[in-house]
């Protein structure tokens, strides 16, 4: 038993050594996503490929796309939610942003005082992103895909899944984590914890590091670099339908996960749907607030007795794809009155024509800190109206 403290203090320097190259890894991970966003890398800045004519070029085109979404959207998006949102969303809380894809921007941006935010799409994890390949001969087709990927969302303020699995599958940088990382370096933040994760059916996660093994999900903990003001992101490749939500093991881990906001958009109506009532209950249930286009929810599902309800912006029916989802009682509740909207929003993305709905319960829990949601990780192994023309693809 003599050796047992001397074999531990020989451990200690090589559990040292593995723990400055999991912070070197992340500090060149996050270089790479600040590289594919157009940023100023934040550790290594003299990086030779800053210097490329095809990364200059790719931080003024991507640079005047995003700040031209910036205007369009989420300037008065975070307006909106001042006032709107963020009153009934305790400071730290939880935001649930099912059938989202990679869509960590706008999450971000109306409930900027979340403290966890939960994301879950089809689309796969993919890995994290690392520009230690590129080179003057691709780093011009590299950034080419990145704009790719990212130029429907910065237009449409939505994913179609479609076109995303064709960007993704065939771009440089793979799945949901370069798109949300890029998207947290556009928006000032540094990663500051990076974990892959296997998701069990039981309902726990088994957690991976930093390498990816077919990895179920992703959890990362950012903040602005100099600022110690944490958020957490958890994004589930996983399918939500009744069947999935039972045997994957999500809806068991995120029934245990503190309610909080719900966030709906471009959800390709599925929750109006039998086979998808088991998520749509779940989110009925573990909501204090609801923040929905009308593809989410359905209007009749939120019961008056149990929910206050505000409308905001114009419903005129759906976009062609989804004619079959008009809801006739929206149009009722909107002809009896709705507040301005000065964003547009959703499938009809368009300033003017976006719908959105907030829904906050009647018995809204005094404001207070909300409990910090438990990861439930198993131990790692060792080291009438519609619009004429073409129909965007479904989100989901």
């Amino acid at each position: 038993m003599r050796s047992l403290p001397i074999l531990i203090l020989l451990c200690l320097p090589l559990l040292d050594l593995h723990a400055q190259d999991d912070q070197a890894r992340l500090a060149a991970i996050n270089d790479a996503a600040a590289f594919l966003a157009g940023e100023e890398l934040p550790n290594q800045k003299d990086h030779p490929l800053t210097q490329s004519a095809s990364w200059k070029s790719h931080v003024s085109q991507f640079g005047k796309d995003f700040a031209s979404h910036q205007e369009r959207v989420l300037f008065p998006m975070s307006e909106w939610s001042a006032t709107e949102v963020t009153p009934a969303q305790p400071p730290g809380a939880v935001v649930r942003y099912l059938f989202s894809g990679p869509d960590i921007l706008h999450a971000f941006h109306m409930f900027p005082t979340a403290g966890t935010f939960i994301l879950c799409g089809l689309e796969p994890v993919g890995e994290a992103p690392d520009i230690s390949a590129l080179n003057e001969g691709n780093v011009s087709r590299a950034l080419s895909e990145v704009r790719n990927a990212l130029g429907e969302i910065i237009q449409l303020s939505f994913f179609r899944t479609k076109d995303m699995k064709d960007d993704l599958q065939f771009a440089t940088f793979q799945g949901t984590t370069p798109l949300m990382m890029i998207f947290l370096a556009k928006s000032g933040q540094y990663v500051k914890e990076l974990e892959f994760f296997q998701l069990n059916k039981d309902g726990t996660l088994a957690p991976q590091g930093l390498e990816h093994k077919d990895a179920d999900g992703v959890r990362m903990v950012f903040s602005p670099r100099r600022l110690d003001q944490p958020k957490t992101l958890y994004y589930f490749s996983s399918d939500l339908s009744n069947g999935g939500f039972d045997t994957t093991g999500f809806g068991t881990w995120i029934a245990g996960q503190p309610k909080g906001s719900a966030y709906l958009k471009a959800a390709s109506y599925l929750m109006h749907n039998d086979w998808f009532s088991k998520v749509r209950e779940h989110l009925l249930a573990h909501s204090h607030q609801i923040i929905e286009d009308d593809s989410g929810i359905p209007f009749r599902r939120f019961d008056p007795a149990v929910w206050n309800s505000t409308l905001y912006g114009v419903y005129t029916g759906t976009i062609d794809l989804f004619k079959d989802e008009f809801q006739s009682d929206l149009v009722t509740a909107y002809r009896a009155g709705s507040q301005p909207l000065g964003f547009g929003t959703g499938y009809k993305w368009r300033k003017g024509e976006s719908n959105l709905m907030r829904f906050v319960l009647k018995d809204l829990p005094a404001a207070s800190a909300p409990a910090s949601p438990a990861p439930t990780e198993t131990p790692a192994e060792p080291p009438a109206a519609n619009p004429a023309g073409a129909a965007p693809e479904a989100a989901q």
